[in-house]
């Protein structure tokens, strides 16, 4: 049995603002570093054998607290990232729509029509289930934390858990969803829990 710890990232001062990241670079902010603190110290009664992480700072942030004091080297994988938002990337949803109001009506009529410069929806999923699909033979018994963003993250429980594309998890920032995964079941311990601790 695979056990999956997924986590999205602390905030960042984008978040606050609600301004699309996708491949920019923000830190985490104060407020980041704190849930990630939270999150550590919630974590710690657990057996950890793995982590692999986005290759962006806000993600390897948070891992890098969640694996303090644990014998647990960080593998970060750019399969990993955030869609890219393109030119929306440091633009609320708002500004987006006032400077390109036909390229943000079309994407959001359709997300394989990104802004210029941005990722197709299909092409996320494609690189996260096949880090998916290379990561589950290694890791069967083990239990593995994923650190990442939101976007790869629902991706990967839409795939897990059976569900279409329309169907869209709502994942807080530093949130930990654990999912058992066998050959015959699929487990959910937790969904976007952002308080209760292990015991």
């Amino acid at each position: 049995m695979l056990r999956l710890l997924l986590v999205r990232h602390g905030q960042t001062e984008w978040n606050a603002l609600r301004r699309y990241q996708g491949h920019s670079d923000p830190p985490l902010n104060e407020t980041g570093l704190t849930q990630a603190r939270q999150l550590a110290a919630r974590l710690q009664p657990l057996h950890i054998d793995l982590l692999f992480n986005s290759d962006l700072l806000r993600a390897v942030q948070t891992a890098r607290i969640l694996a303090t004091g644990r014998d647990l080297p960080l593998q970060a994988d750019p399969r990993l990232r955030e869609l890219g938002f393109g030119l929306l990337e440091g633009h609320t949803f708002d500004e987006g729509l006032a400077l390109w109001p036909e390229m943000i009506q079309k994407w959001v009529d359709d997300n394989n029509q990104p802004p210029q410069g941005g990722e197709r929806m299909d092409a996320l999923t494609h690189r996260v289930l096949q880090f998916y699909d290379e990561m589950l033979p290694t890791c069967d018994g083990k239990t593995v934390l994923l650190v990442a963003h939101g976007g790869p993250l629902r991706v990967l429980l839409q795939h897990l858990l059976g569900a279409p594309a329309r169907v869209w998890f709502n994942l807080e920032h530093a949130s930990l969803s654990d999912i058992q995964i066998d050959t015959r079941t699929t487990l959910i311990n937790r969904l976007n829990d952002t308080g209760s601790v292990y015991t």
